[in-house]
């Protein structure tokens, strides 16, 4: 194998360095609503489009240039 074969190619990214841990899943919910709830109801919706682009392979999404209409084919 050639060095090349070996190099591990991660995308461009930004870590976080904190990790939380916690001692159960409803410790955790606690945090995440808490959370949830120091946003704006704008950080919320943009947040949720995120998520929809993701799940929809939606990329390239510009909230001041948005189409009129969306189709979404499923295969």
């Amino acid at each position: 194998m050639s060095d090349e074969e070996n190099i591990t190619k991660e995308p461009a990214a930004v870590y976080h360095t904190e990790l939380k841990v916690f001692n159960s899943f409803e410790e955790q919910e606690a945090y995440e609503r808490w959370e949830m709830a120091k946003l704006s109801p704008e950080q919320t919706l943009i947040q949720l489009r995120k998520f929809i682009n993701i799940a929809y392979g939606m990329y390239g999404y510009n909230p001041s240039d948005l189409p009129i209409k969306h189709d979404i084919e499923i295969q």
